[in-house]
């Protein structure tokens, strides 16, 4: 009969050193289960050593092409918005639907996703995250009713949701020690997939209409979908495999309810944290122009201006990752970004002539974001324990990411003015510096759990 250790090691890829060690002539050595890592003396999980690329380039493709189908549905449609409107009977009402359920949908997969990965494991729930977006995005363009085109949405932008928060579990399970690199591929190929489709969409409605401009991009989904499936093959029962990995460490993952996600630290400083963040950004992605006209540009120069605040978010996603897994005390980077938030309104209301350095400095506020994520993993000793917080902070985050449009428009509407939904915003970004230092603090989540 085999033991424990060894049922949990049949799981486990092999490595070219067990591998190597399985063709020589010498005994074999007893099969063992990785050991998590071990907190260091700042509190933080000591870096594994790095391993080679060998056995997991399959792996790395799938975070690729998978961070590319994250996005399309959100920045695909909107450029040809009114091609669809002219097949698809989606009044003023439905668009208005249509432009809440990306935060809507992302929100709800963040707090269901964690569930499932505990119990499927990342790999198996990154093919169910690609097999919802891809059926939905080829539904939604097979018929002419609005209903069917919002709810086949909704069910591609939860899959994407899914998406989203197996991500920071996948690097930890099969990037543990590459996490900086893996982030920052996750990270930017999440913005140039959002990028990617807004720039097609009318190309390709031009040659082959609207519903393929759409529809196409279930490929890419499939295509994601392939690695993760080999994975889910290779290390068979991944729940269990998990479980053994995870060690002592697992049950306070498993066990982690909202009460203690709500007082844990870790989780509710990430929660408000990517909050506080998403609250600003979504509020200045769709009103910063308007703003900027109201300070006396013209159309072309508030568009201007708005391109300069949204083309930061890609050189953020390329570098904030590498630098935060480099800091000892990632907390100083954390604080960068409301601080550019607060520095770019106060600039805007008071030194409107300068718009280009306040855009500039205000687009630095998304870095916030890849930090976050990357967060999510160094402040968690386990994927399943990446998965809770990361669960925890998109679910808080794009709940906040869904009322800031609504109350930067109220709040200008009441107060006929910009002023003081400027104020408010920078509030929210005194809430998300003082989050930061909670989210950045020496300890790890699953030990506090």
């Amino acid at each position: 009969m085999r033991t424990k250790d060894q049922e949990a090691s049949a799981h486990q890829p092999s490595t070219p050193s067990t591998a190597a060690g399985a063709d020589s002539a010498g005994p074999a050595a007893p099969a063992r289960t990785e050991d998590p890592p071990s907190a260091n003396q700042d509190g933080g999980p000591s870096k594994p050593e790095p391993k080679p690329w060998r056995g997991r380039i399959l792996y790395f493709v799938g975070l690729i092409i998978m961070a590319l189908s994250l996005r399309h549905a959100v920045t695909g449609i909107s450029p040809i918005l009114n091609r669809v409107q002219e097949d698809v009977a989606l009044g003023a009402a439905g668009a208005t639907v249509l432009g809440m359920l990306p935060t809507i949908a992302f929100g709800v997969a963040g707090f269901v996703a964690p569930i499932f990965i505990r119990r499927l494991g990342p790999a198996r729930m990154a093919v169910v995250a690609m097999a919802l977006g891809a059926l939905g995005t080829v539904l939604r363009v097979l018929g002419d009713s609005a209903a069917g085109f919002l709810v086949f949405g909704a069910i591609a932008l939860f899959g994407m949701g899914i998406g989203n928060v197996v991500g920071p579990p996948l690097v930890k399970r099969y990037f543990p020690d590459r996490q900086g690199a893996a982030m920052t591929v996750l990270t930017l190929m999440t913005q140039a997939g959002a990028t990617v489709p807004a720039m097609l969409a009318v190309p390709m409605s031009n040659a082959a209409g609207w519903r393929v401009s759409i529809a196409s991009y279930a490929v890419l989904m499939v295509l994601a979908a392939l690695p993760w499936i080999a994975a889910s093959i290779r290390s068979g029962k991944e729940g269990s495999a998990a479980a053994a990995n995870a060690g002592g460490n697992q049950p306070a993952a498993q066990k982690a309810g909202l009460r203690k996600l709500f007082t844990n630290p870790i989780s509710l400083g990430g929660a408000i944290f990517y909050g506080m963040a998403a609250l600003n950004t979504y509020a200045m992605l769709a009103w910063l122009p308007t703003i900027f006209q109201a300070q006396g540009l013209s159309e072309a120069e508030a568009a201007g201006m708005y391109s300069i605040y949204t083309f930061l978010t890609l050189p953020m996603a390329l570098i904030t990752p590498i630098v935060a897994t480099r800091m000892k005390n990632p907390f100083w980077l954390g604080l960068l970004f409301p601080a550019a938030s607060i520095i770019g309104y106060l600039g805007i209301m008071t030194a409107p002539g300068a718009a280009a350095v306040w855009a500039f400095v205000a687009g630095i506020s998304g870095g916030a974001f890849p930090f976050a994520m990357v967060m999510f993993n160094l402040r968690t000793r386990t994927p399943e324990g990446s998965s809770t917080v990361t669960g925890f902070g998109l679910g808080i985050g794009y709940a906040f990411g869904t009322v800031g449009p609504l109350l930067g428009g109220l709040l200008s509407t009441l107060s006929g003015g910009w002023t003081l939904p400027l104020v408010v915003l920078i509030a929210a970004a005194v809430v998300m510096a003082v989050a930061a230092r909670m989210l950045t603090g020496n300890r790890i989540f699953e030990d506090a759990a």
